[in-house]
């Protein structure tokens, strides 16, 4: 019975171990799902940024390739204005390194960037890309260089840089957006869930409650077998079976027991009285053998009366007390001194 009132107390932690059992398997899909979800479009927003700012150095380097070509500065002043506006970068330097257009309107010209590894690739004729790190502006930058040529010459490199606050905010919102989406998802699968579990610790619930009625001795009590899956049926209905079986037995017990109780108080009776009747006729030496076989007609009533207790009792409450065991034990063995006297035993 303590075993099956634990095992009720502890009732709400199954519909817990199910609905962590839904959440995790949820939140594993959605790490499954959303992380590479997010890392691709993270990596797609980058490939169309510099996507975008090479579109913007091809134009603007087919602008600038007549100037260069003929030797004077470029006047593209309003497509560098209107760049800078949008918060990119353009350089435009000659055949030496040396700037000859810069849309930074703060930026000194001439300047001197042949040490630049992008600008040094692009003036051979390769064009690059990549990030870095302008510890002046204190962002990261993307960049993209492009050789400024006609007819396989080289007349100078135009470097456009572009920095990237606007795609990490775009990045940042996304993973943002996907991570509400996330905790949504897990908010509405922990209400299901929450549904689902306590549908199935449920029949459960009732199974453990008519188990433990009847553990407590109510073998009246049944298990619900109209709900829960049907292995918990099949069990509710062996439950219910074993009870029927077990209350048969029990009913089949305390009627044995009453009729044999009623059945040997008569002749018990019957044979204290002429036990009692022979007191008067018995010499005195039979006196002691007389009182003894009255002793044993008086234990086997009080053996006869306990079986009726106990047959109209479920649970018979015994009483507790001192007992001298050398008296019990000196009167049982006075009731079997003499048959063990006839039989040559000491």
């Amino acid at each position: 019975v303590s075993g099956t009132g634990s095992t009720l107390r502890d009732e709400p932690a199954v519909a817990r171990r199910l609905l962590a059992t839904y959440l995790t398997i949820t939140a594993f899909a959605l790490a499954v799902v959303v992380i590479p979800l997010g890392l691709t479009f993270a990596s797609r927003e980058r490939d169309r940024l510099v996507f975008d700012i090479e579109r913007d150095a091809q134009a603007v380097a087919s602008l600038v390739e007549d100037a260069l070509e003929a030797g004077v500065a470029p006047t593209v002043d309003d497509v560098l204005r209107d760049y800078a506006g949008t918060g990119g970068r353009i350089v435009v330097v000659g055949t030496d390194g040396i700037s000859v257009a810069d849309s930074d309107p703060g930026a000194a010209v001439p300047r001197d960037f042949s040490t630049r590894p992008e600008i040094a690739a692009a003036l051979d004729g390769r064009r690059t890309s990549g990030s870095r790190r302008s510890e002046t502006l204190g962002t990261n930058l993307v960049y993209v260089t492009v050789p400024v040529a006609s007819a396989g010459v080289v007349h100078g490199a135009l470097r456009v840089t572009y920095p990237t606050s606007t795609l990490d905010a775009r990045v940042r919102s996304t993973w943002l957006r996907l991570g509400a989406l996330s905790v949504l998802v897990l908010v509405l699968v922990a209400a299901v869930g929450m549904v689902l579990a306590r549908s199935v610790s449920r029949p459960v619930r009732h199974l453990r409650d008519a188990a433990a009625r009847m553990a407590a001795g109510d073998l009246s009590a049944r298990a619900d077998v109209r709900e829960g899956a049907p292995e918990l049926r099949a069990l509710a209905d062996t439950l219910n079976r074993t009870a029927e079986r077990l209350g048969v037995l029990v009913d089949a017990q305390h009627r044995f027991v009453a009729d044999a109780s009623h059945q040997l108080r008569t002749p018990l009776t019957a044979l204290r009285l002429r036990l009692e009747m022979l007191e008067v006729s018995v010499p005195p030496a039979a006196q002691a053998d007389l009182a003894a076989a009255l002793a044993e007609a008086t234990r086997l009533g009080q053996l006869v009366q306990s079986l009726l207790v106990l047959a109209r009792t479920d649970a018979a409450t015994p009483e507790c007390g001192t007992v001298h065991l050398a008296a019990v034990a000196a009167r049982r063995a006075g009731a079997r001194r003499p048959p063990a006297v006839d039989q040559g035993l000491d």
